[in-house]
């Protein structure tokens, strides 16, 4: 039972690593390197494609609401405060927390994650710099820089192996990610509900750009989730309906469970692993 124990482990790590969204830290040695002002372009071009894009930024500072009604509830003591408004949903929370603490905190199925800051992160890297200098020291402080792009127009391809790109050039690179990324998410069941025929047409299709994850037909019809610190444990037809099966029964047994179950739309598990 250990033997199995270990094996369905290593097949769940394997898992997690592979179907990670593409994370990608944009930094720079200095301010005003055009960190903010290139993500923006990413954000706006990709959601453009019905790309779902997270942002983070690091702030050494703490977020200044003083001057808003709504901070005073944080101010007085609250530990987490929700501002709700017709179109957003601001949540400030007390935390020291990390980069890997934020990317587990997200609520939202993100197809690319950009992080402005975190030099000293593991993820990789997009480095701004001023000149081929600054970017040459820059490799020397900073790991896991992916590619380059260079504020001072300059005819380098390449920089200490690493490559000097513009930001159409990024803007691609990040794309191919993404539909790596979405090729990876395919079931694999060639289910032949999508229009597409099968897995494989999927995959061709938004290798073209004609198709994103969210056309897939299975994904959609999804009756139960396991979602492992922000990542999705892919599930075929018969896990699902015996997770469905299993969470329902539970419920059920419990005193009030099918009360509850009556006018239920869905079911959140949460479960606490570890200190």
């Amino acid at each position: 039972m250990l033997w199995l124990g270990d094996r369905i482990k290593s097949w769940l790590i394997d898992v997690l690593e592979r179907i990670m969204p593409p994370i990608f830290c944009v930094v720079s040695l200095g301010r005003g390197r055009g960190k903010t002002r290139f993500i923006e372009r990413i954000v706006s071009e990709l959601s453009k494609l019905g790309v779902r894009v997270v942002t983070i930024k690091h702030s050494k500072e703490n977020v200044d609401l003083a001057d808003k009604d709504s901070y005073r509830h944080f101010k007085a003591g609250a530990i987490e405060t929700l501002i709700i408004s017709p179109s957003e949903l601001i949540t400030i929370r007390r935390a020291q927390a990390s980069l890997d603490d934020a990317i587990r905190s997200l609520h939202v199925e993100a197809d690319l994650i950009l992080v402005e800051g975190f030099k000293t992160s593991n993820y990789p890297k997009i480095l701004c710099a001023e000149d081929k200098r600054e970017a040459e020291e820059a490799l020397k402080r900073i790991s896991d820089i992916r590619m380059i792009i260079l504020r001072s127009p300059e005819s380098i391809r390449e920089i200490s192996g690493v490559r000097v790109v513009s930001e159409e050039e990024a803007l691609e690179l990040l794309r191919k990610s993404i539909m790596d990324y979405w090729i990876k998410l395919i079931p694999g069941l060639d289910c032949g509900k999508c229009r597409y025929g099968s897995c494989r047409g999927m995959a061709e299709a938004i290798r073209r750009g004609e198709a994103t994850i969210r056309d897939c037909v299975m994904r959609g019809l999804s009756k139960a989730r396991v979602i492992v610190d922000g990542v999705e444990v892919p599930l075929g037809p018969w896990p699902q309906q015996l997770l469905h099966n299993l969470v329902r029964a539970f419920i059920s047994s419990l005193k009030l469970g099918k009360r509850f179950l009556e006018n239920a739309r869905k079911i959140v598990v949460e479960v606490k692993l570890g200190g």
